[in-house]
């Protein structure tokens, strides 16, 4: 009776020790993923990116983590002002930018510089991680009225005299506004750094049909033969085919489309940035990645990501096919803004 008591309290001794080694040696593991009550707030576009978003990153990190993901939707205009307000004391960790907006904010130091020993660093294809981490591809082309415009057409159709008045052009500044300065400089047989002959192109466009901020309201007039032709980026048109079947879109050759790129970026002095690090760890991760080129028609950068053929034909998914494209002086574009700005107003909309 003795030794049956004696080897039962040695016995809870004993589990009580393993207990408290295999506490020891992962608690502050444990710890780490443990994020109940933190809220990582991202800055994001809304649509089916957000969908996407909230279905492959958003719902697995706050089931891994416990913790809470607020989104705040807009435009990139909003969450740089934001960001470089709160530099001193960032509320928000994770911002999406673009191509040229990523590069800005690491020169000025309001995003973190992309790891390159970090995993999701190097299974994005090499070169793209300028500023901030690559999120996705896509090129400016041309959407147009398949009833007006019987083959798909090259940049410089859109100057034919037959599509005088029926040209349709997106808000300026924007990324679809410098890449048309940048494209009618090249054919006018100069490059953005010439804005007179950018602008002396463009100005043979007008009077443009209408400057538009919604893509239904420009498809509608598309298939009702008032809008011919409007350069637009690729996901958003691809995406929206099935809704209107009289408009097409072209990827031009000479020049080719011209590079955009939405960029993934780590907020410098943010208050959760283990939390930010898996949050981009999942929407650079392969699932989303695919995700986006098989419902966005938005392009990976994630060499790891394998498409299928058709879906592979419409985005823009290779190093190869990234170097084809026209890309701009981004941040001497940034530098004229304001000027071109005033320019566009005055020559191409008359204001």
């Amino acid at each position: 009776m003795m030794t049956a008591k004696g080897t039962g309290r040695g016995l809870a001794l004993a589990l009580m020790a393993t207990a408290m080694v295999a506490g020891a040696a992962t608690g502050p593991s444990l710890a780490q993923d443990d994020f109940t009550g933190d809220t990582l707030v991202v800055g994001v576009w809304g649509g089916d990116i957000e969908r996407l978003l909230r279905e492959n990153v958003i719902g697995p990190l706050e089931a891994e983590t416990g913790a809470t993901v607020e989104l705040l939707l807009g435009g990139t205009g909003d969450r740089v002002a934001k960001i470089y307000a709160e530099r001193a004391n960032p509320t928000m960790d994770v911002a999406f930018l673009n191509i040229y907006e990523a590069p800005q904010a690491l020169a000025d130091g309001v995003v973190e510089a992309p790891d390159p020993e970090s995993a999701i660093y190097k299974d994005i294809w090499d070169g793209m991680n300028n500023g901030c981490y690559a999120m996705s591809l896509v090129g400016l082309g041309i959407a147009y009225s398949t009833e007006l415009v019987k083959e798909p057409p090259e940049w410089a159709d859109m100057w034919d005299p037959q599509y005088k008045g029926k040209i349709a052009l997106s808000p300026y500044p924007g990324s679809e506004g410098d890449g048309m300065i940048g494209v009618a400089a090249r054919l006018a047989g100069k490059d953005e750094h010439d804005a007179d002959a950018a602008f002396a192109k463009l100005a043979e466009l007008t009077p443009i049909a209408m400057t538009y901020t919604s893509l239904d309201e420009v498809f509608t007039l598309m298939e009702a033969g008032e809008v011919a032709m409007a350069p637009m980026i690729s996901g958003y048109v691809l995406a929206g085919l099935k809704k209107y079947p009289g408009i097409g879109f072209s990827f031009p050759t000479d020049p080719g489309p011209v590079l955009i790129r939405d960029m993934l970026c780590l907020v410098k002095g943010s208050p959760n940035p283990e939390l930010a690090k898996k949050f981009a760890a999942l929407a650079l991760g392969v699932e989303n990645q695919t995700d986006y080129a098989e419902q966005l028609y938005f392009g990976p950068t994630n060499k790891n990501v394998t498409l299928a053929p058709e879906v592979s034909a419409d985005v823009i998914d290779k190093p190869e096919e990234v170097e084809s494209l026209v890309q701009l002086d981004w941040p001497f574009v940034i530098e004229q803004r304001s000027a071109w700005t005033d320019r566009w107003n005055k020559e191409i909309l008359g204001q």
